[in-house]
């Protein structure tokens, strides 16, 4: 039995008669002992179907005793984990305490975790009606909001719809790579602010632009806003898109009256000025031509303003022929200003001597109600000592009244028309 149980075998029938008893009691510890050891063995490989030692196996009572408490235990495990933390173990000493300990803190964090999901449902719901009282507020307003992620370049939100906000369809592909645009610029920027690198201007917290979109004769503007923002923990910019087509458009037609001439539609004096004291600030060089249209009084007087309009325009677009980048002002009713980049004071007269020549060639003719000419002056900037806008402008008038007079009698007034008095232009 000790050290061969397979082989402890005694037929207690065969022993002497006063031995019997004893072979017998033999018989019932060495089964009683095997029982013990296979149920042993099945407890230690966590067998707890393992079939029990009979009744009568008193040696076996601890470990049956064992058996059926680790079988309430188990039943006792299965409740835990189904949810049943009322669950206690009042035997098994010190596991008993771990066991009830754990069991404990399962229930505790059972319920801070019912808490916690309480509280997200709570700030879920909180988070889903401020989104809906978001999304309606938005919808009123008429400004275009568009959350755009930095990385990605994905709309995050967009309060409106493009078929809402563009006026024309083309323009939403424009306007996709006009925010990617600045995007990757705002970006730019500010990895420049951080690592310290030069960069053309300092990146605010915002930043104001304004967009223009292209379609054939179709144009729309939008001022927008950009502002950098977190978008549910992702890095992103909220450019908020105005319409100013309108006020743009309007703007436009206000400086189109402020610069242009309205009949001619010639830059106005005003600019034209305005261009002169610029181009000499810069130091460019140039000729300043001073054009007058000979006896536009008369032609007014004579065949009244309508005339006196389409002879402004002949000359006009004879003036347009001098040069692709010639800038062409009308200081009055009929002075002109021509601005020629880079042409010298010769090179200048020559081509205005030559363009008044070919005006007279194709409209003096006999049948001509009067004769098409202008006189002018040149000078040329650098070689004036550096005067002044108004001072180089007075010079190229007296320069051109000059003219005027020098070719009076050799090229004859209009026809059947009195000489018209020289009037210095700048007193008129």
């Amino acid at each position: 039995m000790l050290y061969n149980p397979a082989d402890a075998k005694l037929d207690a029938e065969k022993l002497p008669e006063d031995f019997q008893m004893l072979g017998k009691g033999l018989q019932y510890f060495v089964a009683s002992v095997q029982e013990v050891r296979a149920l042993a063995k099945a407890l230690a490989s966590g067998d707890l179907n393992a079939a029990l030692p009979s009744s009568g196996n008193e040696l076996a009572a601890p470990l049956k005793s064992l058996h059926a408490s680790l079988r309430h235990l188990t039943w006792q495990t299965y409740q835990v984990a189904r949810g049943d933390y009322k669950q206690r173990v009042n035997f098994m000493g010190e596991f008993a305490v771990s066991f009830n300990m754990m069991v404990e803190q399962l229930q505790e964090n059972r319920v801070a975790l019912i808490n916690e999901i309480e509280k997200s449902d709570r700030k879920a719901l909180e988070l889903e009606q401020s989104n809906s009282l978001f999304a309606a507020i938005t919808a009123e307003i008429s400004q275009w909001i568009i959350v755009i992620d930095r990385n990605t370049f994905e709309w995050l939100f967009s309060n409106h719809t493009p078929e809402i906000m563009l006026t024309r369809e083309q323009f939403q592909s424009q306007l996709e790579k006009w925010l990617v645009h600045y995007v990757r610029r705002f970006n730019d920027e500010e990895s420049a602010e951080q690592t310290g690198l030069p960069q053309p201007a300092a990146r605010k917290e915002s930043m104001s632009v304004e967009m223009e979109l292209i379609h054939e004769s179709e144009v729309q503007y939008f001022g927008v806003r950009i502002y950098p923002l977190q978008w549910q923990d992702r890095r992103a910019l909220a450019c908020v898109l105005s319409d100013i087509s309108d006020e743009k458009k309007h703007m436009l037609e206000l400086e189109d009256y402020a610069f242009r001439d309205p009949l001619t539609k010639k830059f106005s004096r005003h600019y034209g000025m305005k261009t002169l004291h610029e181009m000499l600030a810069a130091g460019k060089s140039f000729a300043l031509c001073f054009v007058d249209l000979d006896n536009l009084k008369y032609v007014n007087d004579v065949f009244l303003h309508v005339e006196g309009d389409a002879y402004i325009m002949r000359i006009v677009k004879t003036l347009d022929e001098f040069a692709p980048d010639a800038v062409i002002c009308r200081l009055g009713g009929d002075e002109f200003m021509l601005i020629a980049e880079g042409w010298s004071m010769e090179a200048a007269e020559a081509r205005l001597e030559e363009l008044r020549d070919a005006l007279q060639q194709d409209h003096n003719t006999p049948e001509a109600k009067y004769s098409h000419s202008f006189s002018y002056g040149v000078v040329e900037s650098g070689g004036t000592e550096d005067l002044p806008a108004s001072e180089l402008l007075t010079l190229a008038d007296e320069k051109m009244y000059a003219y005027k007079r020098a070719h009076k009698v050799q090229r004859g007034a209009p026809p059947g028309a009195a000489p018209a008095a020289a009037e210095h232009s700048l007193g008129k």
